[in-house]
């Protein structure tokens, strides 16, 4: 899914390094993060040049590409065909603000989670694929007719999951998830406004 945001003017990425291929599934065996480290374990760069990090969910390591930059935010999950079990996107805002994501461009179902700066996750949903956009149809019309899926709540940390995944793995509204915030907000600091 993409956030739901005007990005401003940005450079494109440098060019991706070379990455080994998708997982099939958890991999418990990736150093992770601890959740009081003040600094990211990088495990390397995905195609679209995202850094990826290791993040212990429901006692399972996952591979989690950051999208810590407007442009990775925009773009998130979109035009992926396949979406691994093990896998996901974490979404690092720069502020606490209510969210809304779409499935804009997206064409396979998953999960979000959304989290406040402590790490506590305050909305659940699962999102399902729209009708894509028709070659007639205009760009606002096709927005316009995208549902959106509320944080209900102020939220910093937005987390995209393969769908039935949240489930599957114990992630509750109300619950702690274990996130390394203050490594996040360290890695934002740092790189989130290119």
């Amino acid at each position: 899914s993409t956030a739901w945001s005007a990005p401003p003017d940005e450079k494109p990425p440098p060019a991706p390094a070379p990455s080994p291929p998708p997982t099939d599934g958890p991999q418990p065996t990736l150093e992770t993060t601890p959740v009081d480290a003040e600094e990211l374990v990088i495990l390397g760069r995905n195609r679209r040049g995202l850094p990826e990090i290791a993040l212990e969910i429901g006692g399972l390591a996952h591979r989690i590409e950051l999208a810590a930059t407007a442009r990775s935010r925009q773009r998130g999950m979109g035009g992926r065909r396949t979406f691994p079990r093990g896998t996901g996107m974490l979404f690092i805002h720069p502020d606490d603000a209510p969210r809304r994501y779409w499935m804009k461009n997206c064409l396979v179902d998953m999960d979000i989670a959304y989290f406040d700066r402590r790490g506590t996750v305050v909305a659940i949903h699962r999102m399902k694929i729209e009708p894509p956009r028709r070659d007639t149809e205009r760009m606002a019309s096709y927005e316009a007719r995208l549902t959106r899926y509320p944080s209900t709540r102020a939220a910093r940390y937005a987390l995209e999951l393969p769908a039935g995944e949240m489930d599957r793995l114990g992630v509750k509204v109300g619950r702690p998830l274990g996130l390394p915030v203050k490594a996040l907000e360290a890695h934002h600091r740092l790189h989130g406004a290119g």
